[in-house]
Order: structure tokens, then C-alpha cells, then sequence
């Protein structure tokens, strides 16, 4: 009887804190130009297996957005379970891009997803939660900046922007000078909005992200076992392979430090940093300004993908 007791006690405390650990979990919107390159992908994955996280739910901006939100979609489709009533909008469409892999969610549809909204859908979410959510933005900040435009104050009922963008001290390559990096210099104005806007600013730019590659070796780690979402990450990271303009055979998992710096599974050391958006989309530090960013500007890189590697494939 004893040990029957003391296992209904254990099953209970097991609930108990899972119940606390979901009703205390951060709730984010995650921001997303998922399609164009593949670490968009990867990055909602992971976020999937972060239950820290509450997922509100998915925007999406510039390209075809819609095309962009059912991709999205889909991937919460295959994840199954809570995921497939996760809202998708789309947000700001722009001019057209590489954007292969949304031909994997093709006429898929679902209740979920919304073909229109998404700027009002985060508006209505951080005025239902005010000081409470973030914004994981990892593609353009067209859409941020809309939303910090929409609605006099409400940057400040937002509690932070984790954002994958900005090149400080150097580029894409080891050893480059600093350089306008993609979502930065894709709305250089929009970006600039949102460094100015006093909401804390969580930066993941090049200096940390450029070096976070998925090598052939942990490819077959995560796509071994068979698990459908990883099997769905599998068919798309094929036909980014195979498709991308620039010929890219490493995956580069930049948007992956963005989600993690919300609630880091490890501590980074930040930096306090002043960044100022150049018209050209580069980002610039201003010695002796107060600071409006904390900056992930290194990694420890083996570590960080060995955790992403086990995270993903549990």
C-alpha cells in the first residue's frame, strides 16, 4: 500500500508541476519569413519543442506572405496535437522572392490559418496581455514596425523583441567586416522604428549566428529516427538544398538564437550596446549612447548545436 501511495504521490506532484510549468510559460508571437531560407523552419521547430514557450501564435511578412503562413501552418499541422489550433496570419507581403519551399504546403488549409491580420492579431494579443508578450521576430520588421505604429504606446505593453538580425563587428563570413545583413537592410526604415522605439530590444546578429551550421553528420541525427516533424523538416531542408539561389549546402540556423535568447537553456553573455540602422541597413554601435539592445555577439558553437541537435530529435 505504501508504494502504491507513493506512486500516486509522485504522479500527482508530476502533474502539479506540469500544470505550474504550462500556466507560468513565457507567451510569445513568433514574427516569420519562412521559405525563402531554411533556418525559418528550423527555428519554428525548435520552437515547438520549447513548452517554456506559449506560442500565441504566427505572423508572417514580405514575399508572399500568405504562401509563407501555410507553410507555417502545415508545420504546426504536422506537429499535431495543441499545435494545429495555433492561429497563423499573414502579415506585410512585399516583392517577390525565392520561396521554393512553400510549394511543400500547397493548397493546404486549415482552420488556423488566416490570409490577412497579422499586425492586428499581435495588437490585440499584447493588449490581452500587456507587459507579458514577446515578439520572436526573424524575418523583415516590416510587421513590427507596423505594429509600434498602429496604436499610440503600445511598445510599451510589450515586454521584448528577440529579433535575428544586424551585423555589429563583422559579416557572413569569419574574419568580415561588418555588413547590412538580410532582414536589417530589407526595411532599413522599419528596422530603424524599432531600435528607436524604447521596447528592450534581444539581438541574435551575425556575429553570433553566422557560424551556427547543421552538418551533414547532425542532419542524420535529427532525420533518423523518423519522427514526422522532423521528417517534414527533412523534405523541406532538401529542397532549400537544391534550390537556393545562392547556393547553399549548409544550413545556417541564424533564427535559432532568437528563439533561444528568450529563455535561454543556457546563459549568454549579453552585451549592453547603443545600435543605430544605417539607411543602408547596416547596423551601427554608438560609443557612449545609452544602450537600447542586449547583444548575443558570441556563442560557444559546438555546445550550441549539440543541444539544438538533441533538442530536435528526442
Amino acid at each position: 500500500m505504501r508504494c502504491l501511495y507513493s506512486a500516486a504521490m509522485r504522479l500527482h506532484l508530476f502533474f502539479f508541476l506540469l500544470v505550474t510549468s504550462l500556466a507560468n510559460a513565457q507567451p510569445v508571437i513568433f514574427d516569420t519569413d519562412i521559405g525563402t531560407d531554411i533556418d525559418d523552419a528550423y527555428a519554428l521547430v525548435a520552437l515547438i519543442h520549447r513548452p517554456e514557450l506559449r506560442v500565441l501564435g504566427i505572423t508572417t511578412v514580405s514575399g508572399d506572405a500568405v504562401a509563407r503562413a501555410r507553410l507555417a501552418a502545415k508545420l504546426l499541422h504536422v506537429a499535431g496535437g495543441k499545435w494545429t489550433t495555433i492561429p497563423v496570419y499573414a502579415g506585410s507581403s512585399g516583392s517577390t522572392q525565392y520561396m521554393k519551399q512553400v510549394e511543400w504546403a500547397s493548397g493546404f488549409t486549415s482552420p488556423n490559418l488566416h490570409t490577412s491580420g497579422g499586425v492586428d492579431f499581435m495588437r490585440r494579443e499584447i493588449n490581452a496581455h500587456p507587459g507579458e508578450v514577446t515578439l520572436i521576430a526573424v524575418g523583415e520588421l516590416t510587421n513590427i514596425a507596423a505594429l509600434l505604429e498602429s496604436e499610440p504606446g503600445i511598445g510599451k505593453k510589450i515586454r521584448a523583441i528577440s529579433l535575428m538580425g544586424g551585423s555589429i563587428y563583422r559579416g557572413y563570413a569569419p574574419g568580415s567586416k561588418p555588413e547590412p545583413e538580410w532582414n536589417i537592410k530589407s526595411n532599413a526604415a522599419a528596422a530603424r522604428t524599432v531600435f528607436r522605439s524604447g521596447v528592450p530590444l534581444l539581438i541574435a546578429p551575425l556575429d553570433s549566428t553566422a557560424d551556427l551550421k547543421l552538418t551533414p553528420e547532425m542532419r542524420v541525427r535529427l532525420f533518423a529516427r523518423g519522427i514526422p516533424l522532423n521528417d517534414a523538416l527533412a523534405s523541406l531542408d532538401q529542397m532549400w538544398r537544391y534550390t537556393n539561389h545562392w547556393k547553399g549546402d549548409l544550413p545556417t540556423l541564424f533564427d535559432v538564437l532568437a528563439v533561444d535568447l528568450v529563455n535561454p537553456r543556457k546563459p549568454y553573455r549579453l552585451r549592453a550596446l547603443n545600435i543605430e540602422v544605417d539607411p543602408d541597413g547596416l547596423t551601427r554601435p554608438v560609443e557612449g549612447a545609452s544602450p537600447n539592445a542586449q547583444v548575443a555577439l558570441e556563442v560557444d558553437v559546438p555546445t550550441f548545436m549539440n543541444d539544438f541537435v538533441d533538442l530536435l530529435a528526442r
